[in-house]
């Protein structure tokens, strides 16, 4: 069962802290009003994250459970086992949860449904297509390959922004060091002298560093906090999303990436035995880019018309030429479902390769601004002694 964290008092007041175990929260109500406590504070362990459980937290509890369910164990005793293995994590609340449930007598795909923030809409009609045909292992196993390489994907884009971003910032604080440390310093030594025009833009960039930091610093803080609060909202995620699509290198990645998952999650629901429909429904959410799941909604809106799958693919200036030519031939030979796994392979290596250039190319760019920027600083502060030493 979940487990709830109280904060309680007896009848002569004495505090009490705890958890205890119960289906829900009025049912933790009533058990601690049965020992006489008076309830304080009452909430689910861990809090709302509790009710969430994502990334690899999924991939562990997808990949346990299909090996239960393949070694033939019930569909009970595998959640069970699963739940005590899992006793000390975060997300054990969302098992026990679904223990119970079980026990109960539901389904799994009801049982999943009733945990929306865990469990999307894929993957519970996933597990309703394999209980249909009694095929909960083999599908369990397609979930698991499709977390996986989700997960994979996801691990990738990451790694691409993480060492160039720590290149940038590293890159700013030491230009911001120069100019807010190391010029104000010998800044002295060029007293009453004439300066060229070049040391004194350094000078005066310096002194705006060093004098005017009540200015740029709330100003920056603001920008940022505006601009996170935007990005939150519909207009600001679809303005984003537009200004990607808009430059080169970032919409080869965006389309890519979106592609790659599209056609992966498409292959999965096909081999699950869902409609071209139903695939498309659910396939599209896994995008995330507003401009190729409108693409995708008027695919499916054509098919249900009467359209076929790659003419109405090909209708869209965002879909590659390459997955309209296999999916043409997936459809004249009844293997659709490979062909979309056969896509998902090609795209994500395609992506890697992409990535990985990107972050080769980055590394020696930045190095480059920056030693440059550095460079030129130094060349302002060491023109001036020059100068000193000639005139000696």
């Amino acid at each position: 069962m979940p487990l709830y964290q109280y904060l309680a008092y007896d009848p002569q007041g004495k505090r009490h802290k705890g958890v205890v175990d119960a289906l829900k929260l009025k049912e933790a109500k009533e058990q601690l009003r049965e020992q006489g406590l008076m309830v304080a504070e009452l909430g689910l362990k861990g809090g709302r994250r509790a009710l969430r459980l994502k990334g690899d937290a999924l991939l562990t509890f997808t990949v346990q459970l299909k090996q239960l369910v393949e070694a033939n164990v019930p569909l009970y005793e595998a959640l069970l086992a699963v739940e005590q293995q899992l006793k000390n994590e975060s997300y054990h609340a969302v098992i026990a949860g679904l223990v119970e449930e079980i026990k109960r007598g539901e389904s799994l795909s009801t049982a999943l449904a009733k945990y929306p923030d865990s469990f999307d809409p894929l993957y519970i009609s996933l597990i309703s297509a394999g209980e249909a045909v009694g095929a909960l292992g083999p599908v369990l196993a397609k979930i698991t390959q499709l977390l996986e390489k989700q997960t994979k994907l996801k691990r990738e884009l990451s790694n691409a922004l993480i060492y160039p971003s720590i290149l940038a910032l590293f890159s700013l604080i030491v230009i911001a060091a120069l100019l807010g440390f190391v010029v104000p310093s010998i800044e002295d030594m060029f007293a009453d002298r004439e300066l060229n025009a070049f040391t004194t833009l350094v000078l005066g960039l310096s002194h705006f560093v060093t004098e005017k930091w009540w200015i740029y610093i709330p100003t920056l803080a603001l920008t940022t906090l505006f601009t996170t609060l935007k990005l939150k909202t519909e207009s600001g995620k679809l303005w984003l999303e537009q200004l990607f699509m808009k430059t080169p290198l970032i919409k080869t990645v965006v389309v890519g990436a979106g592609i790659a998952r599209f056609c992966r999650t498409m292959g999965t629901l096909q081999e699950g035995g869902l409609t071209i429909v139903d695939s498309l429904r659910l396939a599209r959410k896994v995008l995330k880019n507003r401009t190729l799941e409108q693409v995708m909604m008027r695919v499916e809106n054509r098919i249900v018309e009467g359209g076929q799958l790659t003419q109405e693919l090909k209708r869209s200036e965002w879909i590659p030429p390459l997955m309209v030519r296999l999916l043409t031939i997936g459809e004249e030979t009844g293997s659709t479902a490979s062909i979309f796994n056969k896509l998902a392979d090609i795209y994500e290596a395609d992506l890697e390769k992409l990535l990985s250039r990107v972050v080769a190319l980055a590394q020696p760019v930045i190095l480059i601004v920056m030693g440059g920027i550095i460079g030129l600083v130094m060349i302002a502060t060491l023109l001036p002694l020059t100068q000193m030493a000639s005139l000696q």
